[in-house]
């Protein structure tokens, strides 16, 4: 099974109750291993570029940058993403998936499923 991928919060930008209800969930997820997590596109990095979720979990990706971006990994792809754009990508199995950008290939990352 591959990841799913998903719009992200108004589709386009964070809203404010989606940025509430992910603190919320944050505050009672244990440190070092998130139930889901959010990696920002920023100054042509991924940050943080490693985190580890558990299986089911979803990462958001969400861009704060000026240019276009793309998380695009072997099992799943973000498309392109605007400047305050997000994507939801859930991960129903475990293993480890590394990821780049299409646009800038030095932007890399690795999300380990536990």
């Amino acid at each position: 099974m591959t990841p799913v991928t998903k719009l992200g919060a108004g589709s386009s930008a964070w809203s404010r109750r989606g940025i509430l209800a992910a603190l919320s969930v944050a505050a009672f997820v244990r440190p070092g291993r998130a139930e889901g997590a959010t990696v920002e596109m920023q100054r042509l990095k991924f940050a943080p570029a490693e985190i580890e979720i558990t299986v089911g979990g979803t990462v958001t990706f969400v861009n704060l940058d000026l240019v276009p971006h793309t998380a695009t990994g072997e099992s799943f792809d973000t498309g392109t993403l605007r400047k305050n754009e997000s994507r939801e990508i859930t991960f129903p199995q475990a293993g480890e998936f590394t990821y780049f950008c299409k646009f800038h290939r030095h932007m890399t990352g690795r999300i380990v499923v536990r």
